[in-house]
């Protein structure tokens, strides 16, 4: 196991906001010392002033103050705006850790690992800018790190077919938390999604097909509810509700606190994901570990990690599949039953102790391949 004394992580991309990549390097840092059984390393953070520091503590960073370091963060340029080498002499490690796909480029001679979570920026871009910052500033950080932990398997083939060599890159998916008390029957015929609103979750299918459910069943009581923050869908979104005639069946709600998403999660009946592209989906993860089942878009990651647990459903039907297969769970309570205690078994196996001993594992082999 490599002495956390000779390991830095890079924290300086870290912003406390209800994402993937934020809840991936939380739980990373909750973990580390009950999974390892060893000390926290050492961490290159920015306070929530816009200093840069190193810190040894599984305390979450702040709310960042600087609008100058918000901006940097947001553009995946803090590391160009703090005086990094002077912050990494302090320490000398012989390895950094990035839980994000941020290698330290102006820093040499010291082995890099890095996580790359997606690429779905290449595929559906929020905004041109993230399109060019993924197609030609994403591929410096991936041609210069060392290793590459992928989430899954369907990220590593697309970091492949970018040209990346396959023997640089490592799978290592996603872990999350075991929940006491799962949900063992429905008290509601609510659909939850967790999905900000961007092109890639495709929440217009979740849309059309809760609206052809409702043909199906028109006495179907429970609501369509959409979590997650407002976007460069929203409007589209809101539009198709309206001609849908859904105003008084989808209730929109911004990122919740933890406590107030569990209550969504106890009142639900099913989880559903729509998406066009996904690295991991943890909403998918932590609904099954819950006990609740989930119905998800066929798709690679989707495919990969959730066939035979998740009812799947077509992309290209304009929703009847995904309404077809809510109407079936709705009729078979058996059916119910059964996907909820497989996803508490799959859930199971993708353990925070699990993705944290194989990533220090991969950063061990690295140092001790130098």
């Amino acid at each position: 196991m490599l002495n956390s004394s000779n390991l830095l992580f890079n924290l300086l991309p870290y912003r406390p906001t209800q994402t993937g990549l934020s809840r991936y390097t939380e739980r990373l840092l909750t973990d580390w010392e009950t999974s390892t059984k060893t000390e926290l390393p050492p961490q290159l953070r920015v306070t929530e002033n816009g200093q840069g520091i190193i810190r040894n503590s599984n305390d979450l960073p702040k709310i960042q103050n600087s609008l100058r370091i918000r901006w940097l963060q947001k553009n995946a340029l803090v590391q160009h705006g703090i005086n990094v080498k002077r912050l990494i002499e302090q320490v000398k490690p012989s390895t950094i850790y990035s839980p994000y796909s941020d290698k330290l480029l102006g820093v040499k001679n010291i082995r890099q690992i890095i996580t790359c979570h997606d690429l779905i920026p290449l595929y559906f871009p929020n905004s041109f800018s993230a399109y060019l910052r993924s197609k030609f500033w994403l591929p410096q950080h991936f041609q210069q790190a060392n290793k590459i932990i992928a989430i899954s398997r369907s990220v590593a083939d697309l970091l492949i077919k970018e040209g990346i060599p396959s023997k640089k890159i490592d799978v290592v998916h996603n872990g999350i938390e075991y929940i006491n008390n799962p949900i063992t029957s429905p008290i509601s015929q609510n659909c939850l999604v967790l999905a900000r609103h961007a092109k890639n979750k495709n929440i217009q299918l979740a849309l059309k097909g809760f609206a052809h459910l409702l043909k199906l069943q028109p006495n179907w009581s429970g609501k369509l509810v959409i979590i997650g923050s407002k976007g460069s869908e929203t409007k589209k979104l809101k539009d198709l509700e309206r001609e849908l005639e859904l105003l008084d069946r989808i209730e929109w709600l911004p990122n919740l606190t933890l406590e107030k998403l569990e209550d969504q999660w106890k009142k639900s009946f099913c989880l559903i994901s729509t998406s066009l592209m996904e690295g991991f989906n943890y909403p998918l993860f932590e609904a099954q570990a819950r006990g609740l089942p989930t119905l998800a878009s066929r798709i690679s990651a989707h495919l990969e990690l959730h066939d035979g647990i998740s009812l799947l459903f077509n992309l290209n039907d304009h929703g009847v599949s995904l309404a077809w297969q809510l109407q079936n769970l709705s009729q078979d309570n058996s059916l119910w039953q059964q996907l909820s205690q497989t996803g508490l078994t799959h859930a199971r196996q993708f353990s925070l102790e699990k993705q944290t001993l194989a990533i220090a594992k991969i950063l061990a082999v690295e140092h001790s391949g130098q």
